[in-house]
């Protein structure tokens, strides 16, 4: 049996999870390749403005917030995006499935979920797309689409919201979040031992202040605790470009005092271990760090939350393991202020992570799909 499993980049939210599944797909024996859709396409130009408005809708979240929600609900944006890859992409689509033959696609994104299942349609192909989303607590309106094999959503939060949005129940799976290894597959370790392992203070209160994977996350909760000077060791994680660690060092240097400690760590690939140290986490609200975080038994602090995940500010109160403070300044360093002042709150937190109904298995979910495909070719037989 053949797959693709297709993303898109923009930042790490839709590459992590296809690329856990297709590791797992290949452990399984299904000759899987992992893609992305742009390059499948070798519509290179359309990527480079898709990145680009992205991370300008990063960069103001007001803008983001109004022009996705229109985009959205009028559903123009992905008519738009499926006429241009049928007039620049579909020779190159036709090709590519001729010449490889895949039995199913996995997509972790609306574009190669909505656009390469209506253009398969169109074509007459019938190889069954699987759409995975990585929204998780919801999904956005394009990623509904008829001709999709089975829409997979880890939350029944998220199953209720995508039929609600129209998406044919019959199709709706509630499916495992896809893990990535380098959490699934490590030892779960103390937090002495994890801060041993990275090389910090083992006693010392610890905040992971994720930056995303375009590095465009705020750091005004770093300044306020520079500038109230807490015993707190802060590692910053997630892109950091020349930009990012000029703005970094100008704000350590402005602020430095004797107590807080500002380590700067951005992109890791031992991500279970820094999970493990942590006492919080906190930043922009993003999917895989969120339910990694749940997993991990670790509280998140939201700081920023951009229109297309807002149910996830919702899921992490709703089960007592985080809190919502988006833009505010305040109660975001209340809150840290408090649970360093009193540690046992986050004792008081640990019992929460259990009673979180998302089951963890990459490996599962690759194995729904596979199982599915070949249900679906035996029967098209």
């Amino acid at each position: 049996m053949k797959g693709l499993c297709v993303y898109i980049k923009a930042g790490k939210g839709h590459y992590v999870p296809a690329k856990a599944v297709h590791e797992q797909m290949v452990r399984i024996g299904v000759d899987s390749s992992l893609v992305d859709f742009f390059d499948y396409l070798d519509l290179h130009w359309m990527e480079t403005l898709n990145q680009t408005a992205w991370r300008i809708m990063l960069r103001i979240p007001f803008i983001e917030k109004h022009l996705f929600r229109s985009l959205d609900s009028s559903g123009w944006g992905i008519r738009t995006v499926i006429a241009l890859v049928r007039k620049f992409g579909g020779k190159k689509l036709r090709r590519n499935i001729s010449e490889s033959r895949p039995d199913f696609i996995f997509a972790t994104h609306p574009y190669p979920g909505t656009v390469l299942s209506t253009l398969l349609h169109e074509m007459g192909e019938d190889i069954p797309v699987y759409f995975y989303s990585t929204d998780v607590f919801s999904a956005p309106a394009v990623s509904i689409c008829p001709y999709l094999r089975k829409f997979l959503i880890p939350t029944e939060e998220g199953v209720e919201r995508v039929k609600a949005l129209g998406q044919a129940e019959d199709t709706i799976m509630l499916s495992p979040f896809p893990l990535q290894s380098s959490v699934a597959d490590e030892p779960r370790l103390s937090k002495a031992e994890a801060r041993r392992h990275i090389g910090i203070d083992e006693d010392k209160f610890t905040l992971q202040l994720n930056l995303g994977g375009e590095g465009l996350g705020s750091l005004n909760l770093l300044e306020d605790i520079l500038r109230e000077d807490l015993p707190v060791q802060v590692v910053i994680i997630g892109g950091i470009k020349k930009e990012m660690k000029r703005r970094l060092d100008r704000i350590i240097r402005e602020h430095r005092g004797k107590n807080t400690e500002v380590l700067i760590r951005g992109f890791i690939d031992n991500v279970s271990e820094y999970l493990a140290a942590s006492d919080v986490i906190a930043g922009r609200a993003g999917i895989n760090t969120i339910v990694e975080a749940i997993y991990a038994h670790r509280p998140f602090l939201i700081t920023e939350l951009v229109y297309i995940v807002i149910h996830s500010a919702e899921y992490v109160e709703k089960y007592g393991v985080g809190w919502n403070a988006t833009g505010d300044r305040d109660k975001q360093i209340a809150i840290i202020r408090s649970l360093v002042t009193h540690p046992e709150n986050l004792a008081k937190l640990d019992e929460n992570f259990s009673k979180v109904p998302i089951e963890y298995s990459a490996q599962k979910l690759a194995r729904i799909v596979a199982d599915d495909a070949a249900l679906y070719g035996n029967h098209m037989r």
